[in-house]
């Protein structure tokens, strides 16, 4: 009798992949709604976090502070002393007389209060010059003329300082509160604290109250070129706001002082800091520059730019006001920029700041202001290969390991092709389906539905990706599946979960290879993941049914808090963005891409579990309608108006700029040809043009794009009255005439004084300007003449091109009244036959916030705007020349 043989000691399992056994590692459809709960929690658990701030303290709670602290009541009192004064644009009698007069009231008052350790110096710099200034590839030469700077000198035992920069004029129509005299009276605040404590810190402190930002960077370039204490500055801290409130994020640093981070990392009790805002900002995304710029490119010294950017609505509009601003955000702010500014100020690094760190860059980051982490660049990339590749080849040799048999692993490669090709092929579906969208919501007229509603954003666009992704998925399942293979439902998911690790890998090896330091993005992405692989391994989970889905589902949970992050803060700031973007680009599909990338971002490692869910397409169908009941509420329904007044709480404006404006012609010989006068616009976002001729525009009026102007065939750069240039050159502007001509009292005026060869084929044109007004000049030269040089500066800027033709553009800002200055230009004239004139001249006068020039018939029209409408009224003259 043949004896038995023994049994195997290792049993190998081979499962067919048919229903019923697939049905054995399937779950039910509560665990979809399992994922969707995760996510909302984890979105709303960043939500919280992003928007917490701390109570602020008030002068009784000084008793029980044995420290000096930041005391967000005499900051938000010093506030309320600015905001009361209403906009205050430079050279008005706001900003350069009484907001000048707050200052000096308060430091005075310091100086009085301060410790006899300390020494407070003040002085009030009254500058003129000029600069080159390039904005969205718009290139102009800006002059300034006695434009004011209050500074303060906080004196230490070195002289070597950091400085703290803010300014307090606003634009027109803004009171400015949170853009950004907030950050003033957080500076005159740390200043008020840190000379009433004992002994001098190592380096000095110079704080600058600077009132000639908004027109372009020009009261800080003043200092930095000019002021003697300029030169003593080692690095510098710039406080900006590009919203109405939140927390203040660190969103530029250097170049090449990591010091600074470390000094940021160590000492602030708040942090909220991405390098991933740094390089998103240097893209040129973000319709913003700062006087961070300035300080780096003239002054060559490093620094730090922190902003607010929350309720952008509101940003240069009347609603940046206290109304809408918290004293959290004062307190917040407050307490980090002093505990910052004391940790700089004793910085052993701050001296030789300059020589430092050169060809170094850090990697920094916070996760949700509990904790925040910072390490070289040159690290980080180490860090992003070792963890893009162990996110693949840890979960390989695990679920290998699990399967136990050598046969499956080419099945494990193949399933891990399949969930790298689902998770690409479900991104370009998502991105295609949001620009499909974005489309066909701009053929219907509805662009920016979601502007006072982004919540709509999660129906419009990222329930259609999702639908995508989960379609892609449930494709690659159905056409893809080996009904020989050795793997169970649940280990071909965990395989493909290894697919989206090697997607991920990709993107951030990428990014590394090409010097971006965002790679961190996705390599806290994948470690988070990779953590709860790691425990499905050690536990010997990946071949049980439900047990591994639980400890994935809890690392997503970190995860989504982790990405949602960027999705929250993308949608925050680009919504508001899109409606003072211009109208050239589709903001729509701004906003769909953000979404599908979110999507992604968010729940990629969530999508390859919706094979083992039992009937999915009920799950993708409820996304679906999901997705169509946001497109009906946005297209058919008021919830899809994209703007609000103020009486909704939240008020989300449609920004219009509206200038009544006078041309004067003028022949060869400077008499009058012809005169006339009508309506400037400048719309801001893609709807303004439907808006205007809706609400405001009347049949006959004679409303035309300015391409139609018959001026643009036949006078350089359309003689309109152009002031900041780049926006010409990028808004989309309307004209309607009017019949009557603006009141004008005074103007800028640009006198000719005779010409002169300076040598052979040069002439040199003398002028007299006379008029402390808000200005411009540009001029276009003839065929075969060229402009050389000029007084304004040493260097002529690059010609800036508008309306097909190239000229030069000159945008002059006046504080302090001054009077009447000499400006030469010269000219190239190549062909010595040339006869006739050389030069088209322009020269605008640019009146703000003066309602007693506005005409009756402006009056009205102005009355005629929705109120949910912010206007923002101006009164020009242009007189154009041939010379």
């Amino acid at each position: 009798m043949a004896k038995p043989k023994k049994a195997s000691k290792t049993a190998q399992y081979r499962v067919v992949d048919s229903d019923a056994a697939s049905n054995l590692h399937r779950v039910g459809p509560a665990y979809g709604l399992i994922a969707v709960l995760l996510v909302i929690a984890g979105g709303s658990i960043t939500n919280h976090f992003l928007r917490n701030l701390p109570d602020a303290l008030s002068v009784a709670d000084l008793e029980q502070s044995p420290e000096a602290v930041f005391i967000g009541e005499r900051a938000w009192k010093d506030l309320r002393s600015f905001t009361e004064l209403g906009p205050r644009t430079t050279g008005s009698r706001a900003n350069d007389e009484l907001a000048v007069g707050i200052f000096k009231r308060e430091i005075a008052a310091i100086q009085e209060g301060k410790h006899p350790d300390q020494e407070v110096l003040m002085e009030n710099q009254v500058v003129t010059g000029a600069f080159n200034f390039t904005f969205y590839g718009t290139s102009m030469t800006t002059v300034y003329r006695n434009v004011q700077n209050v500074v303060v000198k906080l004196v230490g035992e070195s002289e070597d300082a950091v400085l703290l920069n803010c300014h307090f004029d606003t634009v027109p129509g803004s009171p400015g509160s949170s853009d950004d005299v907030a950050s003033c009276t957080v500076m005159l605040e740390i200043l008020r604290v840190m000379s009433r404590l004992p002994g001098r810190n190592r380096n000095s402190v110079i704080f600058l109250f600077n009132g000639a930002e908004e027109t372009l960077l020009q009261a800080s370039h003043g200092f930095i070129t000019q002021h003697p204490w300029g030169k003593q500055v080692k690095a510098f801290l710039n406080l900006e706001s590009a919203g109405s409130g939140g927390k203040e994020v660190l969103f530029q640093s250097g170049p090449n002082a990591p010091w600074m981070v470390d000094v940021y990392a160590r000492t602030v009790r708040h942090p909220f800091a991405q390098v991933m805002a740094e390089e998103l900002f240097k893209t040129g995304l973000i319709p913003s520059d700062t006087d961070f710029r300035i300080f780096r490119d003239y002054g060559n010294i490093p620094g730090m730019d922190l902003a607010h950017f929350l309720n952008g609505f509101r940003y240069h509009t009347r609603y940046d006001s206290m109304e809408y601003l918290s004293v959290g955000v004062i307190q917040r702010t407050g307490d980090n920029v002093l505990a910052l500014t004391r940790g700089m100020a004793n910085s052993e690094h701050l001296s030789t700041s300059t020589d430092e760190g050169q060809g170094s860059s850090t990697v920094f980051f916070d996760f949700l202001g509990l904790f925040f982490v910072n390490y070289p660049a040159r690290v980080g990339q180490l860090i992003n290969a070792v963890v893009a590749f162990l996110a693949v080849l840890i979960p390989y040799r695990g679920l290998s390991q699990a399967v136990g048999n050598q046969r499956s692993n080419g099945a494990i490669w193949a399933e891990i092709c399949y969930g790298f090709s689902a998770m690409g092929g479900g991104l370009l579906l998502s991105l295609a389906t949001s620009a499909a969208i974005s489309h066909q919501m701009l053929a219907m007229d509805n662009v920016m539905s979601w502007y006072s509603n982004s919540w709509l954003v999660l129906g419009m666009y990222c329930a259609p990706a999702i639908v995508c992704h989960c379609l892609v998925q449930m494709f690659v399942n159905a056409y893809f599946k080996n009904p020989k293979s050795y793997l169970t439902t649940g280990t071909v998911t965990q395989a493909r979960l290894i697919g989206v690790s090697a997607f991920w890998s990709i993107c951030s090896l990428g990014l590394t290879l090409v010097g971006l330091r965002s790679g961190y993005i996705f390599m806290v992405l994948q470690l988070c993941t990779l953590a709860g692989t790691i425990l499905n391994w050690i536990f010997r989970l990946q071949r049980t049914i439900r047990a591994w889905i639980a400890i994935h589902l809890i690392a997503q949970f970190i995860v989504v808090i982790w990405t949602s992050f960027y999705y929250i803060v993308f949608v925050n700031l680009f919504v508001p963005i899109t409606g003072r973007a211009g109208s050239v680009i589709n903001p729509d599909f701004i906003i769909g891409i953000v979404a599908a990338l979110g999507v992604a971002l968010c729940c990629s490692y969530l999508f390859p579990l919706i094979i083992l869910i039992r009937k999915p397409l009920r799950l993708t169908a409820c996304f679906s309608a999901v997705g169509l009941t946001a497109l009906i509420l946005a297209c058919f329904t008021s919830v899809g108006f994209p703007y609000r007044d103020a009486s909704a709480g939240e008020p989300t404006s449609q920004r219009h700029l509206v200038t009544h404006t006078l041309r004067v012609f003028h022949d060869e010989l400077g008499l009058l040809k012809h005169m006339d006068q009508g309506f400037l616009f400048e719309v801001q976002d893609r709807n303004a043009d439907r808006m205007l001729r809706q609400f405001i525009a009347k049949e006959g009026s004679g409303f035309v794009p300015i391409q139609q102007m018959e001026s643009c065939q036949t006078e350089l750069f359309c003689a309109l009255p152009l002031d900041a240039m780049w926006r010409q050159v990028h808004f989309d502007h309307f004209w309607q005439p009017t019949e009557a001509a603006p009141a004008m009292s005074n103007m800028f005026t640009l006198a000719y004084e005779g010409r002169e060869n300076i040598r052979q084929g040069v002439q040199r044109i003398n002028f007299k300007a006379e008029g402390s007004i808000q200005s411009a000049i540009f001029l276009g030269t003839k065929a075969g003449v060229r402009l050389i040089g000029w007084s304004l500066q040493d260097v002529v800027a690059p010609p800036v091109r508008f309306n097909g033709q190239e000229g030069h553009f000159v945008y002059i800002s006046h504080g302090v009244p001054s009077g009447p200055w000499n400006i030469t230009m010269d000219f190239e004239v190549q062909n010595e036959k040339h006869e006739g004139t050389i030069v088209e001249l322009g020269v605008v006068t640019k009146f703000w916030d003066v309602p007693e020039m506005h005409t009756e018939e402006f009056n009205q029209f102005l009355a005629t705007f929705p109120p949910w409408a912010h206007v923002v009224p101006s009164v020009a003259v242009v007189n154009m020349f041939e010379l």
